[in-house]
């Protein structure tokens, strides 16, 4: 198919976009101004100058498109105006549905969040759950706006929505990759207790290029690989990484404190803070989602943990944010190489 893929700049977007030509589409990525496509070389994409804020610019870069994955929205736990959430989330995702349908195309997979799944503290949520519970965040109730617009929108195009759990992996720098350097390196020594779904970008990758040919229009597929507590995940980041970095769990009631401190102190600066309130309402909640429709559907296998874990420090000791110790060679049989 020809295919038209926003956000393709974005951490996960490169390793999204080598998933879909991997599947052998035709690929063109939708690029504002002045973005970084440096981690873009060397695939066999076409560039399309556009924004998803701007719908005139879209008419273009449509044109031809059998299908839309759309990625591109503001995937952040704070923003300066709390409609930015939903300038970017919901409207930018009306006008890639309008101009879509006015272009003919046929099908478009909105990548969502596991975090609209909404079920309730300690629950695992799949794709039947009932929400149980309001937004943790304006990241989330925009995406979940957004989610039921499309789904509830006649056809055509097709709808089908991906909901990605916690994401890890080359390419991250961000989130998990930032939590991983930290833990790894001694900078950080706390974190939440609290289960959460994590999914490994390269499978996150092949699940949503095989949502894009093989999901059933109107529905939902969870993408995630594993359900372990934030703290469990980086004490095993620590302990392949074969460091000695003690990690312990944080006091919530320490984290309210500061998140309404340094909440204070942002507003009076007009300043982003080191902690928001909504990050810590997203950490001390979770999210523990089944990830298991997207297997049996899709054909979607999950790396296992420790694997994930490996490739993504051997990436970052590669890229120079951590240095581990070298691993003992094999003594061998004792005899010289001939």
């Amino acid at each position: 198919m020809r295919v038209l893929l926003t956000g393709a700049t974005g951490v996960i977007g490169p390793t999204v976009a080598r998933a879909l030509r991997d599947e052998g589409h035709a690929l063109r990525v939708l690029v504002r101004p002045g973005s970084d496509r440096a981690r873009l070389a060397g695939l066999e994409v076409e560039f399309a100058a556009g924004d998803v804020a701007a719908p005139a610019t879209l008419v273009d870069a449509m044109a031809g498109m059998d299908a839309v994955v759309h990625m591109a929205g503001l995937h952040d736990s704070w923003a300066p105006r709390r409609r930015d959430f939903f300038i970017f989330n919901l409207t930018g995702t009306r006008h890639i549905h309008a101009t879509a349908r006015a272009a003919g195309a046929r099908r478009l997979l909105f990548v969502s969040s596991g975090a609209t799944i909404g079920a309730r503290r300690g629950a695992v949520g799949d794709e039947r759950t009932q929400r149980a519970r309001g937004p943790l965040s304006a990241y989330e109730a925009s995406k979940l706006a957004a989610e039921q617009e499309l789904l509830a929108a006649d056809a055509p195009p097709e709808i089908v929505v991906v909901n990605p759990a916690s994401v890890y992996g080359p390419g991250d720098l961000a989130g998990n990759g930032q939590a991983i350097i930290g833990a790894v390196t001694g900078r950080l020594g706390v974190t939440t207790d609290v289960p959460t779904g994590f999914v490994y970008i390269e499978d996150l990758g092949r699940g949503i290029a095989a949502a894009l040919t093989r999901g059933r229009p109107r529905e939902r597929y969870i993408l995630c690989g594993q359900n372990i507590s934030r703290l469990a995940f980086l004490r095993r980041a620590v302990e392949l990484a074969g460091v000695d970095r003690p990690l312990r769990a944080a006091v919530p009631k320490l984290w309210w404190v500061f998140a309404n401190i340094y909440g204070f102190q942002a507003w009076l600066a007009r300043r982003r803070p080191p902690i928001s309130r909504d990050a810590v309402r997203i950490a001390l909640h979770g999210y523990e989602l089944d990830g298991s429709k997207a297997a049996r559907e899709l054909g979607l296998t999950y790396k296992t943990l420790d694997d994930g874990l490996d490739a993504t420090l051997d990436w970052l000791q590669d890229q120079g944010h951590v240095d581990l110790p070298a691993e003992p060679e094999d003594a061998g049989d004792g005899l010289p190489a001939s």
